[in-house]
């Protein structure tokens, strides 16, 4: 089966910025979480999925077919979840639900009107009085009335309640009960990601990370406190990163693929102790030590 999303030596230039160049195949039957702070290149990663913009380097496969040569019929295949969604022109919720079912074949008019009474929406609110979370839920209850075969949901966790949070993790893997389906995410919501996703994809500056499971990715990574023993220590190698150093104590992140906590004392160095990671404290300690 033909993963559900294949970005090879994907660039984009945007003003001083620059994405890429990004390799990620996505598999089918799967979530995969796509994390980095604010300005990393997320949301400009999944708008190229999609067609909105287009790459100036490498090549963008979704659902087995070409962008952007095949992005009309991509359009009818995949869903899309994004803050900046405006349904206001249509005035009601109904309407907007309306408009947008004759273009999708795929739609399923009973999942609609279950996921409006699950989401606490009505057909006749109108969309000019809705907060900006239930803004969000009627974006939600668009993409799942679909049978898509990729869901890209862009921070769909915005302005959610806890219960509205738990219905739509609840929803994506549901969703991906069937094997032919995937979803990528991008979230702030990292202890949710934690608990849903099969991988995580880390991106940085535009660049990627770490793109691991997400079960290899908690046990791969830890946290280790040292002494440092010799005058002569190394106290960062291949396999350990400092995140926080206080006279001869240090707090190091250990890379277990590239090296071991038995390693640290042909360096110079005296293991104190060993913790394990959340995929946040991964996160931080990856990409923003300074915060931890």
């Amino acid at each position: 089966m033909t993963p559900a999303l294949v970005l090879t030596g994907v660039e984009k230039r945007l003003g001083g910025f620059v994405l890429g160049p990004l390799n990620l195949s996505v598999p089918r039957g799967s979530v995969t979480a796509l994390i980095g702070p604010n300005g990393a290149g997320k949301t400009t990663t999944l708008d190229l999925a999609l067609g909105l913009g287009r790459p100036d380097n490498g090549n963008i496969q979704v659902v087995g077919l070409a962008m952007p040569a095949d992005e009309v019929e991509i359009k009818l295949r995949v869903a899309y979840v994004n803050p900046d969604l405006n349904y206001q022109p249509w005035g009601s919720v109904g309407r907007a639900l309306n408009f947008l079912r004759k273009f999708y074949p795929d739609w399923d008019d009973g999942a609609c009107e279950r996921l409006l009474t699950d989401f606490g929406l009505a057909r006749n609110q109108k969309i000019s009085t809705l907060s900006f979370g239930a803004r969000i839920k009627l974006s939600l209850v668009a993409a799942f009335s679909r049978n898509a075969e990729l869901l890209l949901l862009d921070e769909p966790t915005t302005g959610l309640d806890v219960s509205a949070r738990v219905r739509l993790f609840r929803l994506i893997r549901e969703f991906v009960e069937r094997q032919d389906r995937a979803v990528v995410i991008s979230s702030h919501q990292l202890s949710d990601l934690e608990r849903v996703a099969d991988q995580v994809a880390i991106i940085d500056k535009g660049r990627l990370v770490i793109f691991e499971r997400m079960h290899r990715m908690v046990s791969r990574f830890a946290q280790i406190e040292v002494r440092i023993i010799s005058g002569n220590a190394a106290p960062e190698f291949k396999g350990l990163k400092v995140l926080a150093r206080d006279g001869d104590k240090l707090r190091l992140l250990l890379d277990r693929d590239n090296a071991g906590p038995d390693q640290v004392a042909t360096h110079g160095l005296e293991l104190v102790s060993e913790t394990q990671l959340t995929l946040e404290e991964i996160f931080l300690a990856l990409v923003a030590p300074e915060l931890r």
